[in-house]
């Protein structure tokens, strides 16, 4: 190592040592009578070739790899500095692929590899029941069936919770607080470790036995509430009138079941209440194996409580809390990381293009190099290493655009789409994961290049005198590439155009109803207030009026069973007097007699409900446009008899009118909304008196004369006007609303599948302008000659652009090819298709006259050529 330090002293001792060999062998020979000027030629002819004595010598007191390694960065950067268009081009070919791939790199990581702080997550489940209609819920169990929960072979730990919406009763105006209630082990469970104090424990709180009013409060209800005060240990909380002390304090990503505020489970007096509950697998327990012990498990317990169960088959499903959460979602981020490889490559074979034409210029030098010694191996270890600095140099850059492209990210990523518990950012493993890939990215791309011209034609080379020598094969290896460049390049333009093109329909749907100017308010009920059924009616008609009265309200309304577009109760249907149909399911929307003024929904025959009518519960119905196609044949509905089967159970807390198991008349029929979200078609509905069933909160409808925002606190002002206790625990302007959770998921992939296509069309006609610009340098001397023979500029410049159309042309069929052959897989995640007719021929278009500007410039320059100094060239 010090020779590598010290490298000029070693050469100095090292020549001294040579000259001194030379000296003794020269004496030697005078001493044999040979004159000094013979005795000197004749040592030199004995001890060897001087040049190669000194190479073993270095071969042998240094790490030779080091220091050719050393020597070919530092030739590296000589010739690419002289190089600084190439070189510019190359480094923010890679950067833009490397970005991409590390921010959403950074994107799987946080939400797929490590997205929650609690102890073996990969192995927490929660258990899914879904029925034979397809529709599918988390099971929920009696503490009893908890215990026996524990007991199977598959599971290793439990736990129970159930989440509450509180009201902070200890400051001047109520508060909405997220609750989760847990049982006592809950936190051991999850063994994430508070940042303050200490959390509650299964000694502390027993299942069945009151609890101690402790509270543990989330990071960030302690930055809210408490201006992280360090001294919230001990202090008291009051909500539903109820103090707690609180004890602890989890740390920023603790957020389990978007709690604010984590509560022992209580003793629960009278019926005991079905809980969630979730569970930790063994070690080694697939979901697959748990779901089928779990299975018959739960069909033991369904014996002794036949109310937990729906009617008919039905499948136990166990998941990941993970997989639970993300659903299809998980599904779009893996194929957006396949885009952005699909990009990465692009721009390898892109710089691999570059490297190409920029080889042909040096292989003077390279065949000179060759003839000096040089071997192969060498010559490609060299042309590896510029290639490798290229993409470190676009990886450092990478990580920068890459830390801007994760804050887009973050703020188009749909909301409640991944666990709140995730954190996106630049940690180590994704920059290890960059550095890794600039590093293969480099070997990639400069693999063909060095493979092409590590072993040059010496002759045709030396002999020519001309730098531009080459071969068709070489023109074959940069045609093939165009071809593989342009097809990714129109498969990530499809893709692009398809999801564009969902989004567009999706924001353009026609909703059935008005969404313009309503504000959308969901509240939760006081905690034990308004408990029976004419209680609960006659406080939420009188949260109604007062809403109305309010300055800048038009028109209010209730509603329960779903939230159109997005969906609604969907349930089955007995229409008495017909043959029972199990494939019968309608929609069913409980709502107040203003609703369909409020939505603009247009009435087509009858009436709708009134006030008195919602207010006793009457037994009456509305119908859809496409029920009466669907069910009735487009027959007169009016009087008919409905039935939705679901309505003859209700379940605490919610409370159902009188004579819940009576048919409902149908006394009118109304047009058609979307209620099964914006990519499936319209599903037959019914509308029932929001006082049917009334749950333990409310969702209301108000519009108004204005932007609906600004009406938010007044409204909130009257609800208290009502029941101090009474909040608006969540409000959407519905047009707010509709773009949170209607359109985000399409909006996500749209805006992402369009950088992506945008930069690899850009990458693209990098590759065709630099193809073609090198085609105009090759063939100079031939359009001279052509042109002293009387070709027209036209004629050039079309012979110019002949070749390059064929690739282009043969690249832009085969991306067509997989983007139809795609489409399956492509829609599975993103319901878009790219095997449209319109958006095939769209990005065709585009990708033509891309192109065209790309390869009419550098072929402009073939027309320019003068014959007489084309011909003298070379």
């Amino acid at each position: 190592m010090r020779n590598l330090v010290s490298n000029k002293q070693a050469e100095n001792d090292l020549a001294r040592e040579v000259a001194s060999h030379l000296t003794l062998l020269a004496d030697d020979f005078e001493r044999r009578g040979m004159p000094p000027e013979e005795a000197r030629l004749a040592a030199k002819r004995a001890y060897g070739g001087v040049e190669q004595a000194k190479q073993a010598h270095r071969d042998e007191r240094s790490l030779l790899w080091v220091e050719q390694t050393i020597q070919d960065l530092r030739y590296g950067l000589r010739t690419l500095s002289k190089s600084s268009g190439f070189t510019v081009t190359a480094v923010l070919t890679l950067a833009l692929g490397i970005g991409a791939s590390t921010a959403i790199f950074s994107v799987l990581y946080g939400v797929l590899i490590d997205p929650y702080p609690y102890r073996d997550a990969n192995r927490i489940a929660m258990i899914y029941l879904n029925d034979k209609h397809g529709f599918n819920s988390t099971m929920r169990f009696l503490m009893a069936d908890v215990q026996e929960l524990r007991k199977a072979r598959s599971v290793a730990s439990a736990f129970a919770q159930q989440s509450v919406e509180m009201t902070s009763t200890d400051g001047d105006l109520p508060v909405t607080v997220q609750t989760v209630e847990l049982s006592g082990n809950g936190f051991q469970f999850l063994d994430a470790p508070p940042i303050l104090g200490r959390t509650f424990t299964a000694q502390e709180a027993p299942e069945g036995v009151a609890p101690p009013d402790v509270a543990v409060i989330s990071y960030l209800f302690w930055k809210k509430h408490f201006a992280q005060a360090p001294n919230v240990l001990g202090k008291s909380l009051d909500l539903n009138h109820h103090r707690y002390i609180v004890i602890g304090v989890v740390g920023p990503r603790f957020t389990w079941g978007d709690g604010e505020v984590y509560l022992p489970l209580p003793a629960i007096a009278g019926p005991p209440r079905p809980l969630s509950t979730v569970i930790r697998l063994n070690p080694g327990v697939t979901v697959s194996q748990a779901s089928a012990e779990i299975s018959g498990l739960v069909r033991q317990l369904g014996h002794n409580h036949p109310d937990m169960l729906p009617p008919g088959s039905f499948d136990i499903e166990v998941k990941t809390i993970n997989d639970g959460l993300l659903g299809e979602f998980k599904g779009t981020l893996l194929l957006l990381f396949a885009a952005v490889a699909l990009l990465l490559l692009i721009g390898c074979v892109n710089v691999s293009i570059l490297m190409l034409a920029r080889g042909t210029s040096r292989q003077h030098e390279l065949g000179l190099r060759a003839a000096l010694g040089a071997g192969r191996l060498r010559i490609i270890r060299q042309l590896l290493t510029e290639a490798t600095l290229l993409s470190v140099t676009g990886g450092v850059l990478g990580i920068g655009l890459a830390y801007l492209a994760i804050r887009l990210i973050v703020v188009i990523l749909p909301d409640h789409s991944i666990p709140n518990e995730v954190v996106i950012r630049l940690n180590i493993p994704v920059l290890l994961f960059s550095a890794a890939v600039s590093i293969a990215t480099g070997l990639a791309a400069g693999l063909a290049p060095a493979l092409q011209f590590s072993n040059p034609r010496l002759n045709a080379i030396l002999q020519s005198g001309d730098s531009r020598t080459t071969t068709s094969r070489r023109a074959k290896v940069r045609s093939a590439m165009m071809v593989g460049q342009i097809a990714l390049t129109v498969l990530l333009l499809a893709g692009a155009g398809a999801s564009m093109r969902t989004f567009l329909e999706a924001y353009t749907a026609s909703l059935g109803f008005d969404p313009h100017n309503s504000l959308l308010i969901l509240a939760n009920f006081p905690e034990g207030a308004h408990t029976t059924w004419a209680a609960r009616s006659q406080y939420v008609d009188a949260l109604n009026e007062k809403i109305k009265a309010t300055p800048g309200v038009t028109a209010a309304a209730e509603f329960y069973g779903g939230m159109p577009p997005m969906g609604v109760w969907n349930q089955s249907v007995d229409l008495p007097g017909a043959p029972p149909d199990a494939s019968r399911r309608a929609g069913v929307l409980m709502v107040s007699a203003d609703y369909f003024a409020v939505q603009r929904i247009p009435l087509l025959a009858g009436r709708v409900f009134t006030r008195a009518e919602v207010l006793r519960g009457s037994h009456l119905a509305l119908v859809s446009e496409g029920f009466v196609k669907r069910y009735l044949s487009g027959a007169n509905p009016i009087d008919r008899m409905v039935m939705p089967s679901d309505l003859r159970h209700t379940f605490p807390p919610a409370v159902a009118a009188p004579n819940p198991e009576q048919p409902y008349q149908v006394v009118g029929v109304v047009a058609d909304v979307r209620n099964g979200g914006l990519h499936e078609p319209i599903e037959p509905q019914i509308y029932l008196p929001s006082t049917a069933v009334i749950f333990s909160g409310s969702s209301i409808l108000v519009r108004t004369a204005g932007d609906p925002r600004l009406a938010t606190h007044s409204i909130a002002n009257a609800m208290r006007q009502v029941d101090q206790s009474q909040t608006a625990n969540q409000t959407y302007a519905y047009e707010d609303f509709l773009s949170t959770f209607a359109w985000s998921h399409d909006r996500f992939i749209s805006i992402l599948f369009g950088i992506f296509s945008v930069v690899a069309l850009g990458l693209a006609a990098i590759g065709l302008f630099s193809t073609v610009a090198y085609s105009v340098e090759q063939r100079t001397r031939d359009f001279g000659i052509r042109m002293a023979l009387g070709a027209t500029r036209g004629q050039v410049l079309r012979l110019t652009l002949a070749s390059v159309a064929w690739t282009a042309g043969i690249g832009l069929l085969a991306g067509i090819s997989l983007s139809i052959g795609l489409s399956d897989t492509f829609h599975k995640w993103t319901q878009s298709s790219m095997r449209d007719a319109g958006v095939l021929s769209l990005i065709s278009a585009v990708f033509v006259l891309v192109s065209l500007l790309a390869c009419y410039l550098p072929a402009r320059r073939a027309t320019q050529v003068d014959p007489a100094i084309a011909l003298r060239s070379n």
